[in-house]
C-alpha cells in the first residue's frame, strides 16, 4: 500500500523531463505519467498557476493525484515552467480514504526542489476525519451555497460541471468534495485548474470555457438554478437541523454507478430466473386519477431560495398559526423557534387532515424551511397561489385561513 511519486518538470534548456521518482515508480509507467502532464496543456496568457490539482484513474488498481505549481519566472517576470508531482495511490486505499484527494495531497506535502530519488511514502495519518454537520454548515455559510448544492445534485444525476477562473479554484473544488457522498467521490475525477483537454474530468477549472469539449457540461449559472433534488434537500435539511445521523446515512449512500450494476444484476438475476420458476409479470393496474387533471401540479421554491426567519418574522408566523388553530380546534404548542414552529404546522395539519388524497405532500418538516412547510400546507388544502412568488409566511398563513374557516362561517354552528 506504499504511494510512489514523482517530479515532472524543466530546471533547464533540456525540456521537461522527470527530475526525480521514487525506487517503486515503474518505468512502464512512465509514458502515461508523462501524457497526464502533458495534456495540462499551454498556458494561456496572463494566467498562473499557484497551487492545481488533478485527479485521474492510472493503470488498473491505481489513482493519480497531480499537483501543479508555477516554478520560476521568465525574462518579463512573467509565470515561467511547470512543475507537476504525482502521486500513484493504490484505489484499495484511495476508496479507504474516502475519495479525498485533497486530504492525501495535504498530508504528503511536495518537494519540489527534490532531484534524483524521492522516497516512497506510507499513509500513517490514519482514517480520513469524520464529516459533521458544524463542518458542513461553514461549508454552506457562503454566498454562492446554491452553486455548491445544484452543482452536487448535478453530478449525482450524471452530470459534468465546468467553471471559468483565471486561476486555481482549489477552494471551490474542495467544498464540492466535501459534500459530496464517500463512495461517489471514489469514481469521480476533479480538476482545481486544467489548461486543455478538460473533458477527462468531472469538474473542471478552466481559464476560459470556449473548449468544443464541454458541450454538455453544467456552467455556475445553471449549477445554482439547477433542479432541487433529493440529495440536495436531504442534505441541506440535515445540516441545518444538526442532524450527524442523518448526514452520516446520506454520505454513506451507494454511487450512481454501485446502483446500476446492482440494478444490471437484479434484471439478469430476474431474466435467468423466471423461465425456471414460471413467473408471469401481472399486467400493471391503471393508475388512480384525479378527473382529467391527474395528480395536481406541486411547486416549492428551492431551499437555498428560502432565507431562515428571523425572531420577529418567526413570532408573527407562531402567532397566526396559533390563532388558526383555535379556529379550527387544534392543539397548538406556544413557541416562536424553528423546531416549535414546525411542531406547530404539524399539528395543525393532523387535525385538518387530507380532503384530496392526490394532494399529500408527506410529512411538512421533511420539506425543510418554514416557507416550503407553509406553502406546502397550502398546496394541500387547494390554495390558490400558495406558490406566489414574494409572499412571505404570514401572509400565505392569512391564505390558509381565509380557505378553511370560510365553509365553517358558511355553514354556521351546528
Amino acid at each position: 500500500m506504499l504511494i510512489e511519486q514523482a517530479l515532472y518538470g524543466s530546471r533547464d534548456a533540456a525540456g521537461y523531463r522527470f527530475l526525480a521518482r521514487s525506487p517503486g515508480f515503474r518505468d512502464e509507467w512512465l509514458p502515461q505519467a508523462q501524457r497526464l502532464c502533458t495534456d495540462f496543456g499551454e498556458r494561456p496568457a496572463n494566467v498562473s498557476c499557484t497551487d492545481g490539482l488533478f485527479v485521474q484513474p492510472f493503470i488498473a488498481g491505481y489513482v493519480a493525484i497531480v499537483q501543479v505549481a508555477d516554478r520560476g519566472t521568465d525574462e518579463a517576470d512573467r509565470p515561467g515552467v511547470l512543475a507537476f508531482r504525482l502521486l500513484i495511490v493504490p484505489a484499495a486505499l484511495y476508496d479507504a480514504l474516502a475519495g479525498d484527494p485533497f486530504l492525501i495531497a495535504d498530508t504528503l506535502p511536495p518537494q519540489w526542489n527534490a532531484e534524483g530519488e524521492l522516497t516512497a511514502l506510507e499513509w500513517t495519518a490514519g482514517s480520513p476525519p469524520a464529516r459533521t454537520t458544524a463542518g458542513l454548515q461553514k461549508v454552506l455559510d457562503v454566498a454562492n451555497s446554491a452553486v455548491l448544492l445544484g452543482g452536487v445534485q448535478a453530478l449525482l444525476d450524471g452530470g459534468r460541471l465546468v467553471f471559468e477562473r483565471r486561476e486555481p479554484a482549489g477552494g471551490l473544488v474542495r467544498s464540492l468534495w466535501t459534500l459530496l457522498p464517500t463512495r461517489s467521490r471514489c469514481h469521480l475525477w476533479p480538476a482545481t485548474f486544467v489548461f486543455a483537454n478538460p473533458a477527462r474530468f468531472h469538474v473542471a477549472v478552466v481559464p476560459r470555457a470556449t473548449d468544443p469539449a464541454l458541450t454538455g457540461y453544467i456552467d455556475e449559472v445553471r449549477a445554482g438554478d439547477y433542479p432541487e433534488g433529493r440529495y440536495e434537500l436531504a442534505l441541506q435539511i440535515a445540516v441545518e437541523s444538526g442532524d450527524q445521523h442523518r448526514l452520516d446515512e446520506l454520505l454513506s449512500r451507494r454511487s450512481r454507478s454501485q446502483v446500476m450494476r446492482l440494478g444490471i444484476a437484479l434484471l439478469l438475476v430476474f431474466l435467468i430466473g423466471a423461465p425456471l420458476t414460471g413467473v408471469l409479470i401481472p399486467p400493471a393496474k391503471p393508475s388512480v386519477s384525479s378527473g382529467k387533471g391527474g395528480t395536481p401540479e406541486f411547486r416549492l421554491p428551492r431551499a437555498a431560495d428560502c432565507p431562515r426567519l428571523d425572531q420577529p418574522e418567526r413570532e408573527k408566523l407562531a402567532a397566526r398559526i396559533g390563532e388558526l388553530g383555535r379556529e379550527v380546534g387544534a392543539k397548538i404548542s406556544p413557541g416562536a423557534s424553528e423546531a416549535e414552529i414546525s411542531s406547530a404546522l404539524e399539528s395543525l395539519d393532523k387535525r385538518l387532515g387530507t380532503p384530496d388524497p392526490l394532494r399529500n405532500p408527506g410529512s411538512l418538516r421533511e420539506l425543510g424551511p418554514l416557507q416550503r412547510q407553509v406553502r406546502a400546507l397550502l398546496w394541500k388544502h387547494a390554495v390558490a397561489d400558495y406558490d406566489a412568488p414574494g409572499a412571505n409566511t404570514v401572509e400565505l398563513m392569512e391564505k390558509l385561513e381565509t380557505k378553511v374557516t370560510t365553509p365553517r362561517l358558511e355553514s354556521g354552528p351546528r
